[in-house]
């Protein structure tokens, strides 16, 4: 139903906005009136990340994977704005970027964010980087609460609040007989890149 809304025909680009940093294009697309979609489209990865406001108080973060890795779209809604672009900057790709220019690239972001919201313009943001930012789309490790032994491989999808959502290998899920155990959330301190 969501990717429905963000294929609709009467999305635009507005090319005013776009936006390069590098390997990093950042991109603002109209979806009618008072809607909008901002995308965060990685050369390296082919991947991009989008924000998209849908309507009043209804927002969704789709992450689109690049064809080659034959990986289904990883979306999350969210009613609240500032959630959705917390979530948005902690999961655009960051992977073979410079520091200041992927700072560069959330601060356009984030000023994209307030005028379309009609916000007032932020103008210094602190950006933490997440501990496993860098690591979203490649394999990872699950370990135990101690950290004494291995649960189970995956590839990091993204990153929710204190968790990581990660697509088990298929030998990670093989005794499990449901479709849900392929994409599991984990807390972040047990993930680990392989």
């Amino acid at each position: 139903m969501v990717q429905e809304h963000m294929q609709e025909p009467m999305m635009s680009l507005i090319e005013a906005s776009t936006k390069e940093f590098g390997n990093t294009l950042v991109l603002l697309h109209s979806l009618g009136s008072s809607n909008y979609r901002i995308e965060w489209f990685s050369k390296m990865t082919g991947a991009s990340v989008s924000l998209a406001r849908l309507r009043q108080g209804k927002y969704v973060v789709i992450r689109k994977w690049a064809t080659s890795r034959n990986m289904a779209d990883v979306s999350s809604e969210f009613d609240r704005r500032n959630q959705a672009l917390i979530h948005f900057l902690n999961n655009v790709d960051v992977i073979r970027a410079k520091e200041d220019r992927v700072l560069a690239a959330k601060q356009h972001c984030v000023s994209l964010f307030t005028k379309h919201e009609g916000l007032k313009p932020i103008t210094k943001c602190h950006f933490p980087k997440p501990r496993l930012q860098g690591a979203i789309g490649k394999d990872v490790v699950i370990k135990s609460k101690l950290g004494d032994r291995d649960l189970a491989t995956g590839v990091l999808l993204q990153l929710v609040g204190n968790q990581a959502e990660v697509q088990l290998h298929p030998d990670s899920y093989a005794e499990q007989e449901t479709d849900s155990a392929h994409r599991q959330k984990f807390y972040a301190k047990q993930v680990y890149l392989c």
